[in-house]
């Protein structure tokens, strides 16, 4: 993996982007080609320069190749034989879908913890470190501390696999400055989702985190409407 610099408009994830996780050169490529999407660069409908994009980006075409591949699959771009990869954009339910099912594991691994009786005093800490949080980026550290604390909690090795691989955002930057009315409420539930796992309350948190990833489903339907990449092919 390559450690030369990027400039910040290439969309390039360095290793500091809040939240973000070790990963290999195609998933940070497909990191920055999100991003070049997201913020309007690569608009809808254009097709991908592989080579340009990989001068761009200081890497070689292979991981270039690989990165649309997973893109192609996650609905951002579209591959089309003979002619190349073009911009696609996503689809309202697959927006929808991505949220709510992270909401439904996250339900599922607190109500787990609760049932089998597990210590909680990790989270006590994390949650004190939500709610003081002021700076957006130290927000998204905090808050995403706290899940991956909320998992550990519940004491299994295929919750924290599965959590993993459901590490990814649909938006390629800060949920928290893309969206700032979000914090507030964001640090709400993460205390009443505290409250409930301490008393032993499952039923209780996986209300509040149901409810809570359905209202973060629809407003990233809002921004991503508003930013033009809605496609109107659900379900691709």
């Amino acid at each position: 993996m390559t450690e030369e610099p990027y400039a910040a408009w290439s969309g390039w994830d360095d290793g500091s982007t809040p939240g973000s996780l070790r990963q290999t050169t195609s998933q940070r490529v497909a990191l920055a080609i999100r991003r070049l999407i997201f913020e309007g660069t690569l608009p809808a409908g254009e097709r991908i320069r592989q080579e340009e994009l990989a001068e761009q980006l200081g890497v070689s075409r292979v991981p270039i190749r690989e990165a649309i591949i997973a893109l192609d699959r996650e609905g951002w771009v579209r591959i089309e034989a003979h002619r190349g990869a073009y911009v696609n954009g996503l689809d309202e339910n697959s927006i929808r879908d991505h949220y709510e099912l992270i909401g439904v594991f996250y339900a599922f691994a607190a109500r787990r913890l609760t049932e089998r009786q597990a210590d909680v005093t990790s989270l006590e800490s994390l949650n004190r470190a939500v709610q003081e949080a002021t700076d957006p980026d130290d927000f998204w550290r905090a808050n995403t501390a706290f899940f991956r604390g909320l998992v550990a909690a519940a004491r299994s090795s295929r919750l924290s696999a599965v959590s993993r691989l459901m590490s990814g955002t649909l938006i390629p930057n800060n949920y928290f400055v893309e969206i700032p009315e979000a914090t507030p409420a964001q640090k709400a539930v993460v205390q009443k989702l505290y409250d409930a796992v301490v008393r032993g309350d499952g039923e209780g948190a996986e209300r509040i985190l149901t409810k809570t990833y359905r209202r973060a489903a629809e407003a990233a339907v809002e921004l991503f409407a508003e930013r033009g990449l809605i496609t109107k092919d659900p379900g691709r």
